[in-house]
């Protein structure tokens, strides 16, 4: 049993440059900074930065990370999409801004762009889709189609998944798992 039920909230992650990372996080993907300042425990630079008016901060921006980091350990920080037409539109920002490693999936649970900030972290924009499949689940994603097109192909392919169920099934099915586990759930 787990000592406690924690909840993600946000993430935190060293950059080289300050400046840039917080305008790519603003003027790319909307949010807003919430707070900035030096510490004093850790005498560092922050950024706190937040798209919900209930959370002081989704991502933290930290000074820090060593000039000569080749490799980000960071494997994605994902942003929640309202609609595939926002997919669109930051796939179409990514090419035109020439983002590194721009790409397009489905996962059948949910349709991805992902590509790299400034500092080579992986960001995923995603829209969920009514479908759970097992994971890891990968099929490429045009997104020139119409999203009617989008739909039918995506469920198409999710339903020759052996684990395939509407989302609303396998919640159901995670509550009961976590509740047997000893957790609550909202």
């Amino acid at each position: 049993m787990p000592v406690i039920k924690a909840d993600l909230t946000h993430v935190g992650i060293f950059v080289r440059d300050l400046d840039g990372m917080r305008r790519f996080y603003t003027e790319v993907l909307g949010l807003i900074e919430s707070d900035s300042g030096r510490g004093t425990t850790a005498p560092r630079d922050y950024v706190f930065l937040s798209g919900d008016p209930t959370k002081h901060h989704q991502v933290l921006l930290a000074t820090g990370r060593p000039p000569e980091a080749a490799f980000t350990t960071v494997n994605q920080i994902s942003f929640k999409a309202k609609s595939l037409d926002d997919l669109r539109a930051i796939y179409r920002h990514a090419e035109r801004e020439g983002f590194g490693r721009l790409r397009c999936l489905s996962h059948g649970n949910a349709w991805s762009v992902y590509f790299d900030d400034p500092e080579g972290n992986n960001v995923e924009v995603y829209l969920d889709t009514p479908w759970y499949v097992g994971q890891p689940h990968t099929d490429p994603l045009d997104l020139s189609m119409t999203d009617e097109e989008i739909h039918r192909t995506t469920e198409a392919l999710c339903r020759r998944d052996p684990k395939f169920m509407r989302v609303g099934e396998w919640r159901e099915k995670m509550r009961r798992a976590i509740e047997s586990a000893g957790g609550t759930t909202p």
